[in-house]
């Protein structure tokens, strides 16, 4: 499927001329009607070569009031057809509208040199196809084919018609990435069916029935329906024009610029990273920090430039742009952009989205930035996946292919080629490069060595603690440790991960506190000092020592006990059970002769380690509770 797009100075004859290939009048406003002057984009379609398929064609107003309207229709199609008046010549929006389609690098184009039945001179049509050539020269048009047309006698259409077939079969087939979205170009509603909005589609295909969310307004859907051409349809095929008929979203909710997209394969974004080209013709540089109107897809947006590595962008010079934008925008790698100037207003240049989820802003001039941008628009797809993974740590297999701008099938191939070369990691479902592993692992030792510095009488610091201060998930962090282990860069236990070098030593007033509080232990038994009284005699970090190396045995947040004075308490319990079947905190407090806290954190602490099992007031062993 394809399709082509008129482009060209208001009253050249772009509708009128779309009107005889197709006998389809595009302009449908009352208003273009009246002005005989299209104001909207307009549609329609016109069978290939032997009718093998149908080409969809975008008219787009050619005043330039309406450039921006133009400019929601431009994007997404294969081929250009240039309308040149032959008794104007080239105007001001020719050049114009030439400018964006080359700045948006449509593949294919044709120029129809238009209403040359207005013009009986030779000579004069010989001059305007010189002075075509001479505007065209230099841009993504410079090879087009000029075709004298008329609308009104017909003559040419038939040469102009074999030619835009010709054309096609020259366009490379649309890529299925398999992850479809149609930029929203217009929504309208109709009595009985709710909801319908058109676009063309990219990426992907779409089938009736499939759940669908548009972005960035989040909201979700379902297609009731699909039709290409007015015909209905149960697929739509990439580079298609589509109108969809969705479910559960509301006409007033969504607008022109919006895009339709599988659920969770795209999302909204207020910063992207992007190549620059600034036109030559510009009157001024492009400045840091200068507020621009951004066109991409049928979106359009106020954002704010940050030019990257230079203070400006000269005309006719190319640069990296992060671009914040005024709201959220849905935009993918490699999708073509305009900027214009809001006031007064002008084309000012365009470029590619090298990345549309950045995260951050960059420092401009900072080398590690530059370098970045260079390897997005440069780098090979190997380089640019790695630079990806970089950036964003730890992705899922379709996320990394997606945001590094590849279709599933090269995607998948890369990430063998970068897994086989061990410069990638696969942490589960997930992946990471291995430089960015290598600084993790180097990361935890040194936080691991300043950890003990500052705690050396701590045995290790807790698992947890560490996961957290790297900020991993809990799959890449088992991973981490095992990585480390396996080295033996670290020791672990179920609870604590310490260095291997690291061991507790206790001073001499740190051996006589321990002593001292031992023998209050002793004295008190069962009716041991409170874990806020302990802390008091020894101090915090004399505390958790004792704790790590087990000689202290913390059974609740109030209650501590010697190790072994609580495996004795423990044994006690044990074999009453093995006699009593069961028992209850009032039973423990006569047995043991001390107070119900005790009992009671006694009992909870077997229940927490899944000794016990409470059935109402009663414990019982595990294996023996009543279920």
């Amino acid at each position: 499927m394809h399709v082509i797009g008129t482009a060209g100075h208001v009253d050249h004859g772009k509708s009128s001329l779309v009107l005889a290939l197709t006998g389809i009048d595009p302009d449908r406003l009352k208003e273009e009607k009246e002005r005989e002057m299209t104001i909207d984009l307009g549609f329609a379609w016109m069978e290939s070569a032997e009718g093998r398929e149908e080409i969809g064609i975008v008219d787009v107003p050619g005043h330039r009031d309406f450039i921006e309207n133009m400019l929601a229709g431009i994007g997404g199609i294969d081929l250009a057809l240039l309308v040149i008046a032959a008794d104007e010549g080239v105007m001001p929006q020719t050049k114009e509208h030439l400018a964006i389609i080359d700045l948006l690098k449509v593949s294919r184009g044709i120029i129809a040199l238009t209403k040359i039945d207005l013009i009986d001179d030779e000579d004069w049509i010989e001059l305007v196809i010189l002075e075509i050539n001479e505007t065209v020269s230099g841009t993504v048009l410079e090879e087009a084919p000029i075709i004298p047309v008329s609308a009104v006698t017909g003559s040419g259409l038939d040469l102009l018609r074999e030619t835009i077939w010709s054309e096609l079969e020259a366009v490379k087939e649309r890529v299925n990435r398999g992850q479809p979205r149609l930029p929203i170009d217009r929504v309208f509603s109709l009595s009985g069916f709710g909801t319908i909005v058109t676009g063309t589609l990219l990426d992907g295909q779409l089938t009736v029935g499939q759940k669908v969310e548009v972005q960035p307004v989040d909201l979700k859907g379902r297609i009731r329906g699909l039709q290409t051409h007015k015909t209905k349809i149960e697929t739509a095929r990439p580079g298609s024009r589509v109108a969809i008929n969705l479910t559960g979203i509301d006409k007033e909710e969504i607008s022109r610029g919006n895009v339709v997209a599988l659920a969770d394969t795209l999302e909204g974004t207020i910063l992207c990273d992007a190549s620059y080209e600034h036109l030559a013709g510009a009157h001024e540089p492009l400045y840091h920090n200068q507020e621009v109107k951004f066109f991409s897809g049928a979106a359009e947006v106020v954002a704010r430039t940050r030019v990257i590595g230079s203070r400006q962008i000269d005309p006719g010079e190319r640069g990296w742009l992060q671009l914040a934008f005024r709201e959220s925008v849905a935009l993918q790698k490699n999708d073509r952009y305009i900027i214009r100037r809001p006031s007064p207003t002008a084309t000012l240049g365009g470029g590619a989205v090298l990345d549309p989820h950045p995260g951050r802003r960059h420092r401009r001039f900072k080398k590690e930035a530059v370098d970045r941008f260079s390897t997005l628009e440069d780098g090979q797809p190997e380089e640019i996946m790695l630079e990806t993974l970089n950036r964003y740590s730890y992705m899922e297999k379709i996320e990394l292919i997606n945001r590094s701008g590849l279709s599933q099938s090269e995607g998948a191939i890369v990430i063998d080629q970068l897994l086989n070369s061990s410069q990638i990691k696969r942490l589960d479902s997930q992946y990471v490069s291995s430089m960015h592993w290598q600084r993790l692992l180097e990361r935890a030792v040194l936080i691991l060595e300043k950890f003990h510095s500052n705690a050396p009488l701590r045995a290790g610091m807790p698992r947890e603690e560490l996961r957290s201060r790297l900020d991993l998930p809990g799959s890449a962090y088992n991973v981490l440790l095992s990585d480390l282990a396996d080295t033996g860069s670290i020791e672990l236990d179920e609870k604590k991960v310490k260095l291997p070098e690291h061991e507790i030593s206790f001073s001499p007033e740190e051996l006589q506190k321990t002593e001292d509080l031992m023998g209050k232990f002793n004295e008190l038994g069962v009716n041991a000092p409170s874990v806020k009284v302990v802390k008091s005699y020894v101090g915090e970090d004399l505390f958790l020592a004792l704790t790590d190396t087990v000689e202290l045995k913390v059974i609740s947040p109030d209650v501590v006990y010697r190790s072994q004075d609580y495996e004795h308490y423990k044994q006690i319990i044990l074999e009453y059970l093995d006699h009593n079947q069961h028992i209850n905190a009032a039973q423990l407090r006569d047995l043991l002769m001390t107070s119900r806290k005790y009992a009671i954190a006694l009992l909870e602490h077997m229940d927490d380690q899944r000794i016990t099992r409470r059935v109402g007031d009663e414990r019982y062993l595990v294996n023996q509770a009543k279920k």
